[in-house]
């Protein structure tokens, strides 16, 4: 199977196979309500990561007691997983509140009430360098295959994905259209931005954030506890072990520069190049090392 029969593509945007134009077209009229959270990301950029913290808030001011495993199991919002009867929207619209929800599309393809948010709604969207994005995305795809027999990166050489990546022929890709896409909503008060390098460098200060963003009242030491409790390495045994199967693919190193260890200097220069074209300007840097 090559990576073209692993996505089809409308509009410019590259979507997996388990995504359908029927979904796409209704979500824009998913019904979004006034106490919802979404964490709306590129894959493998920080996305349940960002949702064991914000569970662990709502658990600790007593909103919810659902786990981060219990909010993500139906799955993003427009994706039937192979382990799911339905996609992610048809299960959210039975939950009751508060959701918390996850997307990967562009924002152009969201439901009203995340790309147009009004009242309490409130956005998450986290941030990743794209050399380790293509990296984790690279070995995330080979490792669901190995857990679900469902090939979403293909069997291909690293240099081969990479190329893709470049090319925007990769699961809702073109990246750079999707992050600027989003980053166009950067001053909107119901959005917030959040570097993955950042939160791997000084994770309180990013809970620090994410609870003022939230509106909620925590005290220091409580917002301590759930900084240490959201490291990378608590954060993987808890993946690891978890009673659904895609999810335990999602953690691997959790590192910064971890794209060293793959790309050759010229895969990087290429890398580089294509970097400062797609982002030179639009007030988005990132920390590769």
């Amino acid at each position: 199977m090559s990576i073209e029969e692993t996505i089809w593509e409308y509009k410019g945007v590259c979507f997996p196979r388990d995504l359908t134009m029927e979904t796409l077209d209704v979500l824009p009229d998913f019904q979004i309500r006034d106490d919802d959270i979404v964490v709306a990301t590129f894959p493998k950029t920080g996305t349940n990561w960002l949702v064991e913290i914000v569970a662990k808030i709502l658990q600790a001011v007593g909103i919810t007691d659902r786990s981060g495993e219990n909010f993500i199991s139906p799955g993003p919002l427009e994706l039937k997983l192979p382990t799911r009867p339905h996609p992610g929207y048809v299960t959210q619209a039975e939950t009751p509140s508060p959701r918390l929800m996850i997307t990967h599309l562009p924002i152009e393809f969201q439901p009203k009430g995340i790309s147009k948010p009004q009242n309490k709604v409130k956005i998450l969207v986290p941030m990743r360098n794209p050399k380790d994005t293509v990296v984790s995305l690279y070995h995330f795809g080979n490792k669901v295959m190995e857990l679900t027999g469902v090939r979403l990166t293909d069997n291909i050489p690293f240099d081969a994905f990479a190329q893709n990546f470049l090319n925007g022929k990769v699961p809702y890709g073109p990246y750079e259209d999707h992050v600027l896409g989003w980053w166009q909503m950067r001053d909107d008060p119901h959005f917030l931005f959040l570097k993955y390098e950042d939160m791997k460098k000084d994770l309180l200060s990013a809970v620090k954030a994410i609870v003022a963003f939230l509106e909620v009242d925590l005290d220091e030491s409580t917002i301590k506890g759930i900084a240490e409790a959201s490291t990378f390495n608590n954060m993987k045994a808890d993946m690891d072990n978890s009673k659904i199967a895609e999810r335990q693919a999602i953690a691997r190193k959790g590192v910064i520069g971890d794209w060293k260890n793959m790309f050759s200097q010229e895969l990087s220069e290429a890398f580089d190049t294509w970097y400062e074209k797609k982002f030179s300007g639009t007030g988005i840097t990132f920390d590769f090392e």
